[in-house]
Parts: structure tokens; sequence; C-alpha cells
């Protein structure tokens, strides 16, 4: 009822459009009101190209979620919100099957061994072969938008709702759900459930991170990783919508007008520094970064949490999360650039702008975002998490595409 209310409020209220924008609004405000942040100049060290690069359907468009793709040691399954699931090998992006479905895909894929498990805009979870054939459907208590997270007998699902539920790997069974209790506004997204040990840790609207049985679906602790502040529904949200980090037994976490934080695996703190962020954190070179809801990039120290660097490079630029790719920091924003930072310092170090192939047109002396003839309602951000691989690096746009990029020293 709490999440049929939030869209109704949504729909007729300027002040709950604020609040349940999130990224979604932000990007419209930018481009309806102060237009896109200038880039700044930098110099190269990392030069960025396209291995191949796939149009799997329009695209999620400027509905706030991410449809993260997977992979396994050879292929990338990836989902498309009309409602196609796909696969693809991942050396040449060469298609090998999809399958449809009826309804939106509102999910990033997840695979699990020989299973993939998808959700859909009805409130359903769905489990399909490497093949692509169905094996089972499950409705759930409300949409879920995040991947969920599995083990060698349950399936772990966060709704929009504030449940997380416990499935049955193998039939869809529900074997139990645990609800968090919501605030009256929350911003309109989800972080994927991570396993902790015999636990089921995930971040819930009301500001904290709770860790569940897996087995009884009891809370066994929880922490508060912000306080909500302030007069109005809006200054007092308190969402933990980025997937925590776990990290040799060491939790990392984020909030919506909260801090950062280091727990152990039994819940106790370790150290925490007052950050506000949408998206879950990412580690390298000893450092734990995360982007800020202002677009900053920020580094901590992983063993106590001192300020390594602060980048402030990329202001403006509604930023996406932040993911470790060799020896780089990767980032993407609403305008469809890729940018990669060092590790060291926050220095931009090399970058590349993804846009569909078939609007691309020259216009000479224009600067490179100019080469591309404006679509009305189009939406060239990239807004799902950049995934790793073997291969490359691997980005899905809001416009549909898929698309595999490798990296190399401009010294060489």
């Amino acid at each position: 009822m709490k999440q049929t209310l939030k869209h109704l409020a949504c729909s007729t209220l300027l002040v709950a459009i604020a609040a349940c924008s999130s990224q979604e609004v932000k990007e419209q405000d930018q481009e309806a009101v102060t237009g896109p942040a200038e880039l700044r100049s930098f110099e190269s060290k990392l030069d960025v190209d396209v291995v191949w690069r796939e149009r799997i359907g329009n695209g999620s468009g400027r509905k706030n979620i991410r449809l993260i793709p997977a992979i396994d040691s050879e292929n990338v399954y990836a989902a498309d919100y009309s409602g196609t699931l796909y696969a693809f090998d991942l050396e040449d992006g060469d298609q090998l099957w999809s399958t449809d479905f009826v309804e939106p895909i509102t999910s990033g894929v997840v695979v699990a061994g020989d299973d993939l498990f998808i959700a859909t805009e009805d409130g359903a979870l769905h489990s399909v072969t490497k093949e692509g054939e169905l094996q089972w459907s499950q409705p759930l208590s409300s949409e879920s938008i995040a991947p969920v997270v599995v083990d060698s007998e349950q399936v772990y699902v966060r709704t929009v709702d504030g449940h997380l539920t416990a499935l049955s790997r193998e039939s869809g069974q529900q074997n139990w759900t645990y609800e968090a209790a919501l605030p009256v506004l929350t911003v309109h997204g989800t972080g994927a459930p991570i396993l902790v040990n015999e636990l089921v840790a995930s971040g819930f609207a009301n500001g904290k991170l709770i860790a569940v049985d897996r087995e009884l679906g009891i809370p066994r602790w929880d922490v508060r990783l912000a306080i909500p502040e302030g007069r109005s529904e809006l200054e007092r949200l308190v969402d933990l919508d980025g997937t925590p980090l776990l990290d040799n037994d060491v939790i990392y976490g984020t909030a919506y007008h909260g801090k950062l934080a280091a727990l152990a695996a039994n819940g106790k703190p370790t150290w925490d520094a007052e950050v506000s962020s949408y998206f879950g954190p990412a580690i390298g070179l000893g450092n734990v970064y995360v982007v800020t809801d202002e677009d900053h990039v920020q580094a901590y120290d992983q063993l106590n949490g001192a300020s390594v660097w602060s980048s402030d490079e990329l202001d403006g630029r509604y930023l996406g999360a932040p993911v470790v790719y060799n020896n780089a920091l990767a980032t993407t924003d609403f305008e469809g650039y890729l940018h990669l930072m060092s590790q060291v310092d926050g220095s931009i170090i090399g970058r590349i702008a993804l846009r569909p192939k078939p609007l691309h047109i020259t216009y000479p002396n224009q600067p490179e975002m100019n080469n591309w003839r404006p679509l009305r309602g189009k939406d060239f951000g990239i807004r799902s998490r950049l995934v790793p691989t073997s291969q490359g690096l691997l980005a899905y746009t809001n416009a549909g595409e898929l698309i595999l990029l490798t990296t190399e020293s401009t010294d060489n």
C-alpha cells in the first residue's frame, strides 16, 4: 500500500516527485534547467577501444532501473526492459539466443551455476536455464528492481515494498520473508542483498543495514547508517540504495544522507565517514571508493577510513556507481561518457563517449559529444553499473546498447 501511495504522490505532488526521483529526476533537471556540466580537459594515459557492441532493444530510457548484465566464463546475459532476455558470446558479441517475457524486465540478470534469475514488472521472479528455457516463476510481494543473490539452496530477493524474501532455488517456493518498516517517502531504488557467512544482509529505506538468518529469516543484527533529520520528509530520506560490499569478512555500506561504514561480519562497526551516496562502494589498492550524491569521487583508507583523496573533476555529470577495472577506477555519466580515474590520486586518465552508432553524424570543428544528432526523449546516459570481465569492461547504456571495451596504456 505504501508503494502505491508513493507512486500516486510522485504523479501529483512536486515535493514527492523530488523525493522519489533519485538519479532519474536529477538527470531530467540537469538537461531542462542547467544543461550539461562541461567536461574538463585531462592528460590521457589510457586509450579506450570498443571490442564489440550490440543493440538489445530500446533500453530502460529514463526509468530509474539498472539492468546490470551478468557473465560466466564464456557468455554475457543481459535483459531489455521491454521483456527480452539475451545471451551473447563474451569474446565476439554474437547473439546465442533470446527469450521473451510478457512483462517488462526490471532487475539485472544474475547467473548462478546453470541457472539465470530475473524479475519482471508484475512482481514476479523467474528462473531460466542457460539455454533460455523457463524453469519456474514465482509471484513476489511487489516489484523487484535489484539483482538477487543465490546460494546452493535459496534465492534471496529484495522488493521495493521493504521485503527480503527467500525462495527455494529448485522450485521457487517461498521459504520465509522479512519485512522492514518503510518511511512515508523513499528514493526509488534498492540495492542487492549480499551473503555474509550464514546470514544474508541488505540495506533498507529506514537507514539500516540488516542481517537475517538464511535458514530461519530471523534478523540477527542491524546497524543504522543514516539518521532521519530535518523538518520535511524530503530532508529525512535515508535510503540504503547501494549494494553493500563484502571484502575479507568486512562489510562496506553507504547510505543517502548518511555515511560510509565498515562493519565486521557480526555487525560491529569498525569505522565510518560522513558520506551521502546512492551507490555501493568499490575497493582497490587498499582504498574504498565512493561516488557521492554531489558527484564527487572520494577514496578512503580501507583499514581506518581516513580520507585519501577527493575529486570534483566530474562535478555535475550525474555519475553512476564506481567500479575497479585493472588499475583504474571507472564510472559513467548521464551523457554517455565512460570515465577512467587513477586509483592513486583520482585524476582522469581515460575517457570515451558511448552513443548509438546509427545516430552518429560528424560535424567539423565541434566537440566530440556534438557529433550525435539529438533525439527528443532519448536518454544516452549509462545508469547500469559497469561489469569487469576477462575480456574487457562491459557497459549497458540507457539507450539499449551492450558494449565491451578494453583499455591500453598510451605509453605502449
